[in-house]
């Protein structure tokens, strides 16, 4: 619904390179920096400069390639239900591995008849965002820290973020626990950018110790795999208490009495700001928190 020199400006911002844009976009060189030379003109206002030998993109610029970006988004909703309105449509969505754990396979199972195809990319809370910013999906079922500025969001669940271990190790047998005792023992963790790392790194932050601190750290991208080590008593992790919930009830896992460790978050269903689908997301949240309290 923008003009050519808003879609080649975005494509500049994307390719950060004018060659690559008019490679991309099928014109000449020529044409796209009178394109965007034209844009600046009646903007009055400078999106792009060269530092020699690096093309800059100002902040203005960025600014009105984040504008850009979600107004396509959007637009082509819109336009694809008015050309298909009685067609029901794909949805394509992510889910951090935390949530993935919790609300699947119910999850699919209950909304598979509202849609033609379902796709879901399971991911860390970083990448989900990602996505959604550049239209890969509409929303993410993510934990974690997120723009407020950027992202419109719908508390699903709220849980608890606790530290457990095998019912084998000495942290088991004591009353109470503190931060320098787990320490002591290696510390089973997911990659940077996941949610559930941010939040450990946050309050580890705030008791002026960090990861590195703990005797050793074993890096997993895959919850259910620190799980299994979990259980096979080769350390100690902080996760959402609703993803080994079974293994707390049956004791094959043990939560810890951390001191001053209180932590609640919420997992959250995240999408663009002024979605066209927002009602919808509304319900699918609802859907979601009732599967999530039946279990």
């Amino acid at each position: 619904m923008l003009d050519r020199r808003y879609q080649t400006f975005l494509t500049l911002v994307q390719t950060n390179s004018y060659t690559k844009t008019a490679e991309k976009l099928f014109i000449t060189q020529p044409a796209v920096t009178q394109q965007i030379t034209s844009l600046q003109n009646e903007l009055k206002i400078e999106l792009v400069h060269y530092d020699r030998p690096n093309l800059v993109i100002t902040t203005a610029g960025k600014q009105l390639a984040s504008f850009i970006e979600e107004v396509t988004i959007q637009s082509n909703a819109i336009l694809d239900h008015i050309k298909h309105p009685s067609i029901k449509r794909d949805l394509h969505f992510g889910a951090t591995l935390s949530f993935n754990h919790i609300v699947e396979p119910d999850l699919i199972q209950s909304i598979q008849d509202q849609f033609a195809n379902i796709s879901c990319i399971v991911a860390n809370t970083d990448e989900i965002l990602d996505q959604i910013s550049h239209g890969g999906i509409e929303f993410g079922l993510v934990e974690g820290n997120f723009d407020l500025s950027k992202f419109e969001h719908l508390t699903i669940y709220n849980d608890n973020f606790v530290a457990v271990c095998h019912p084998d190790n000495p942290l088991a047998q004591k009353p109470a626990v503190s931060l320098t005792d787990c320490l002591k023992y290696p510390l089973l963790l997911r990659e940077k950018g996941s949610g559930t790392r941010a939040i450990l790194e946050d309050w580890l932050g705030t008791q002026n110790y960090n990861t590195a601190d703990f005797r050793k750290v074993i890096t997993v991208g895959d919850m259910l795999t620190i799980i299994k080590m979990l259980t096979a008593n080769m350390g100690i992790s902080f996760l959402y208490r609703s993803l080994v919930s079974n293994n707390l009830d049956n004791r094959t896992l043990i939560q810890l009495p951390v001191t001053d460790f209180n932590i609640e978050r919420e997992l959250s269903m995240v999408f663009l700001h002024h979605s066209f689908y927002e009602s919808q997301y509304h319900a699918l949240a609802t859907q979601i928190h009732h599967t999530l309290m039946s279990k």
